[in-house]
């Protein structure tokens, strides 16, 4: 009986670490640095990065920097600055695919045409619900939500795609 409590010990203890390794994430240095938002997929087909109804703006930037064990970001929103903290929550190297999780997102409180404060809203809300963040293969960034085995057939997921400066 002594022999069966102790073998079912161990074989916890080794489910244990065995779950720690799949959840410690390695340092992703592809991540961290300065990109700019080049477009925006939207399900089903690709979009400016503030859609049809502004021509002109400033670009959206997105500066990652490693912060202790996670990740700080800020930029350009269009008309405001922001400003948050994500954390890595998985990546897988292969498919070069991972999971993250953001913290709140802050701006500074600028006032601006509606069509740009419009395309501010949309692409602060984008980030501040991602959960999925890939590259592709040419070296550009994509952190939206991505179309999963749950996902209605219809939808194809939304993402921000930025390429590096």
């Amino acid at each position: 009986m002594l022999n069966k409590v102790a073998f079912l010990i161990i074989g916890l203890f080794m489910t244990q670490l065995d779950s720690c390794e799949k959840t410690d994430v390695a340092i992703k240095e592809d991540l961290a640095g300065e990109w700019v938002l080049k477009n925006v997929f939207l399900s089903d087909a690709i979009d400016t990065p503030c859609g049809w109804e502004v021509d002109k703006h400033e670009p959206l930037t997105l500066n990652i920097t490693k912060d202790g064990n996670g990740y700080s970001f800020g930029g350009n929103a269009v008309i405001n600055t922001y400003f948050g903290s994500l954390e890595l929550i998985s990546f897988d190297e292969k498919n070069q695919t991972g999971k993250i999780q953001t913290g709140p997102i802050g701006s500074t409180r600028k006032g601006g045409p509606e069509n740009l404060m419009n395309c501010e809203t949309r692409f602060l809300t984008q980030l501040d619900t991602a959960t999925d963040f890939a590259f592709d293969d040419n070296g550009e960034l994509r952190i939206g939500n991505f179309r999963d085995e749950n996902s209605h057939p219809r939808d194809g997921g939304y993402y921000l795609i930025f390429e590096k400066k």
